[in-house]
């Protein structure tokens, strides 16, 4: 079965996939500039919300590619509103941002409702009967305020996938956006993440100090572990390691420098984690096309890794790398690793006992809404999507939840694997199947982790869809 994907017709008026993010952050830079950063802390999250409703409504690929941009650069603009205002907010609203624009994908269940009760929705359904579930008992056994705030967190992500799935003939257009989104996102945040490691910006310093990140390293060049435009290493590892992933999909200098750049940000993030996933979901990826796109894949991963090398010749660059590495060969003497395997000897039972589950608002940052003094709970900082997922939702929620999980996933593949010619849907797939890999080392379920999942796996079901409209109207051949 053949799959167009190019662009769609050139009749209808398109957005350029960068002109509206960049159109807003180029104005709220000059912001910034203009040290008006509280004035930032109010027009960004409002601006952002009225960006994402123009572009929802113009394009829902385009709705996608803001939201991505807002994810990729919001914790850097807060960064730079706070240094530019001389005074650090530690609770900035210029974090909400990406949730708020996020959240719009909601109206996308009222406006095709009719999807909710298809086949295709179904999975998307269990898992929101899962976390209503888990909803219902943290609202008994925790607070009503802490619930709600993590049952928000992992429903967006679905909402997210929805939007996409209601809006498959628009899959052309979510081929080219996500690959220009990627491509160029990669671009921004690869290379500043260099130039982060190099150079220290003043900016990025005071977060460090203000924060309390300093576990991360100490705030000079060459001394920290990288975290480019996002909070911290962990996170723009995630995010690396889809978009490389997505980037196998690319082509022009843009995906090059993107690629070479965002590969060495990621090893010097030292998340090994999502070194792990990148090799997973890249062999998935590999595997999953034919053999002559598999050795122009191949040929192209090499090249990105010779081009690295160089930067890697430089003790700077290659100390931090090689420590880590000679971690994982010697694992079982790794102190994080020891401390992980005594976590789950210990935790299973607990896990696994309680048969309801102990609900939302009982694990990660909603914690925080649970305590008089707003500091995080016992369990605020949870280092397991497998522990966690279980201790949430129960034996009921944790049934509902994984029955939907691997029905997602097992139809994502099924799918990619019918249109072995598209290098896009082999890395969507790809990527999904890191991010259930690095479950045993957090929840990549939620926030934009979250989103990434149900981005991977619902083009391949959107581009199927597709194809066979094509076949059955007898559409152009790609």
């Amino acid at each position: 079965m053949a799959l167009a994907l190019e662009a769609p017709a050139r009749g209808g008026r398109q957005l350029r996939p960068a002109l509206v993010p960049g159109l807003f952050f180029a104005f709220v830079l000059v912001l910034v500039v203009l040290r008006l950063g509280r004035v930032v802390e109010l027009f960004y999250p409002m601006g952002a919300v009225l960006v994402g409703l123009l572009c929802y409504r113009r394009s829902p690929a385009q709705y996608v590619s803001f939201m991505c941009w807002l994810y990729f650069l919001s914790p850097e603009v807060r960064r730079l509103a706070d240094y530019f205002n001389s005074a650090y907010n530690p609770i900035s609203p210029i974090q909400m941002a990406p949730v708020l624009v996020a959240v719009l994908s909601g109206l996308t269940v009222l406006t095709h409702y009719r999807v909710v009760a298809t086949r295709r929705a179904f999975p998307s359904l269990l898992l929101v009967l899962a976390l209503t579930y888990a909803l219902v008992v943290g609202c008994i056994r925790n607070s009503i305020p802490s619930a709600l705030f993590s049952f928000g967190y992992a429903i967006i992500p679905i909402f997210v996938g929805f939007h996409i799935l209601a809006t498959w003939k628009h899959y052309p257009a979510y081929a080219r956006t996500l690959v220009s989104t990627f491509s160029w996102g990669m671009f921004v945040i690869g290379v500043y993440g260099v130039v982060q490691y190099v150079l220290m910006p003043p900016w990025d310093a005071m977060w460090m100090l203000r924060s309390g990140i300093g576990s991360v390293g100490e705030p000079f060049p060459f001394s920290f572990r990288v975290f480019s435009t996002l909070n911290s290493p962990g996170p723009l590892a995630t995010v690396l390691m889809g978009g490389l992933l997505f980037m196998l999909a690319g082509r022009g200098k843009v995906v090059w420098v993107g690629a070479v750049s965002g590969f060495v940000v990621l090893l010097l993030t030292a998340v090994r984690s999502a070194w792990g996933g990148l090799i997973v979901g890249g062999l998935y990826a590999l595997a999953c096309i034919d053999g002559r796109t598999r050795s122009r894949v191949i040929l192209a991963i090499l090249v990105v890794a010779a081009l690295s090398v160089p930067m890697f010749a430089l003790d700077e660059f290659a100390k931090p790398v090689l420590d880590r590495l000679q971690s994982v060969s010697s694992i079982q003497n790794d102190r994080s690793f020891l401390v992980r395997m005594q976590f789950y000897e210990s935790f299973l039972a607990v896990a696994t006992g309680d048969i309801a589950g102990q609900g939302m608002g009982s694990v990660g940052i909603g914690t925080k809404l649970d305590s008089a003094t707003s500091q995080l709970g016992k369990f605020g900082v949870f280092d397991s999507g497998l522990m966690e997922i279980p201790y949430v939702m129960g034996w009921p929620g944790t049934l509902l939840y994984l029955t939907g999980l691997l029905w997602m996933i097992g139809r994502a593949m099924k799918r990619g694997l019918a249109l072995k010619s598209s290098r896009l849907l082999a890395a969507a797939v790809g990527t999904s199947i890191a991010l259930v890999s690095m479950l045993v080392f957090s929840n990549t379920l939620n926030a934009f982790d979250g989103i990434l999942f149900q981005i991977g796996v619902t083009l391949p079901v959107i581009g199927h869809r597709y194809a066979r409209m094509l076949a059955a109207t007898g559409g152009p051949a790609p």
